[in-house]
């Protein structure tokens, strides 16, 4: 799994997933983005949340089927530009599900 930070609100999971494809078969596309809370129904706030809410907080997962994939994307795209931004990109090992 690579994780990636430093994305611009402007990037969806599309544009994620075909950049990071050409390093290997990519499995899941983890892309958190903000949602309208219960704290907008304040009058106040609630420009600040509809204003955000669908973008993404600027970090994704990317799961490729193997970790020699995920190291040749972190190598080739940390420190890359996205959407003139630079991507921070590295490699992190997911612990396989133990059952309970």
């Amino acid at each position: 799994m690579v994780v990636i930070t430093g994305l611009t609100k402007n990037v969806q999971k599309g544009h994620l997933e075909e950049i990071f494809a050409p390093y290997g078969r990519i499995v899941a596309v983890d892309l958190p983005t903000f949602e309208v809370c219960e704290w907008a129904q304040d009058a106040a706030l609630r420009p600040m949340a509809l204003t955000a809410a669908g973008l993404n907080k600027g970090k994704a997962a990317i799961q490729y089927e193997d970790a020699a994939e995920a190291e040749k994307a972190a190598s080739h795209m940390d420190g890359g530009q996205l959407d003139n931004a630079f991507l921070k990109v590295v490699v992190r090992v997911v612990d396989p599900v133990r059952p309970c």
